[in-house]
């Protein structure tokens, strides 16, 4: 037997620990383990499928997303999840339409999330793997599942269309702001309203939400968004960068220009003298003029009663 079907063969160990380091060595191994990965996936006497779907998902070689997406249709609702989030991991559009009908899968909460504590679903997954996929057909079928008994599935909608980004999307988000009853997604939703700068929404929520915390958070993001003026002093801020741009290609053209001058004065000196002063006065004329007409000038200092400026952020709506 050879070290990668050995391998394969203690994805199936009682032993956490052992399990963990076979999976680790397989993810090192790349390329060379995707082929047995993919065997032992089809293979429904093998019991150790779903570790073996998420080791592809970590390898993330593209000749796993046609059987991960026959795997969507297991028998065994493990094999099913571990599949959809392997899916979303490959970055192949391929999986997409698969991925939006396994949103719909009825898995029954099993096993519990090590990370959020949340019930496991292959709903949960699809829609987690569609957002890594920024799947921008997927918004209709995942604007379904904003009203998912099962909160685990809401949290992954919610991430998804928040990574998906469209106006459509964000369009769901705004409505599920009011209709969500979960303090911590509520929050979620907010927090995704205030990146894509909806502000009419976020004034709305601080206005007339039930909730007062929800209030308070959309009042702090608006509060942030508020336009801030810009004085002079400011604005003039950015130009020591233009005048140090002009200094180091006055000195990148003055040093072309002495050596050019160093080697016409060694070589043209001993032919003809007035030559070479004649062409070195046309280099030198030629360093000038792109000092003094082709160089940024420095910005006039404008006096102290000058008035500030002040400018306005236009702030979108919604992407």
């Amino acid at each position: 037997m050879d070290i990668i079907a050995r391998l394969i063969e203690q994805l199936a160990s009682e032993e956490e620990i052992v399990r963990v380091q076979a999976g680790e060595f397989l993810i090192q191994m790349g390329s060379a383990a995707v082929r047995p990965l993919i065997e032992a996936l089809k293979n429904p006497q093998y019991k150790a499928r779903p570790l073996v779907a998420a080791t592809l998902g970590q390898i993330g070689d593209r000749r796993a997303v046609e059987p991960l997406t026959q795997a969507l249709k297991d028998d065994d609702k493990l094999v099913r999840y571990y599949a959809a989030l392997a899916l979303g991991k490959l970055k192949d559009r391929r999986a997409i339409k698969p991925l939006i009908y396994a949103l719909f899968d009825e898995m029954p909460p099993t096993e519990v999330d090590p990370l959020t504590g949340d019930l496991m679903t292959v709903r949960g997954a699809a829609a987690q793997a569609l957002g890594e996929l920024r799947a921008v057909e997927a918004v209709p079928a995942l604007k379904v599942l904003m009203r998912d008994e099962n909160k685990s599935v809401r949290r992954s909608v919610i991430t998804a269309l928040g990574q998906i980004g469209t106006r459509e999307a964000i369009l769901a988000l705004q409505e599920a702001i009011w209709q969500e009853s979960d303090e911590a997604l509520s929050e979620m939703i907010i927090r995704i309203l205030a990146f894509n700068q909806s502000i009419e929404t976020l004034q709305q929520i601080s206005e007339s939400h039930p909730q007062e915390r929800l209030r308070k958070l959309a009042q702090s993001f608006l509060h942030d968004a508020q336009p801030k003026p810009v004085t002079l002093e400011a604005a003039i801020k950015s130009e020591p960068f233009l005048s140090k741009r002009s200094k180091s290609l006055w000195f990148l053209v003055g040093a072309i220009a002495a050596i050019l001058l160093a080697a016409i004065f060694k070589f043209g000196w001993k032919q003809n003298r007035y030559a070479t002063v004649a062409f070195a006065s046309i280099i030198a004329a030629i360093a000038f003029g792109f000092k003094k007409f082709i160089c940024p000038t420095r910005t006039k200092q404008l006096p102290p009663s000058e008035e500030p400026i002040k400018a306005s952020v236009n702030s979108r709506e919604t992407r």
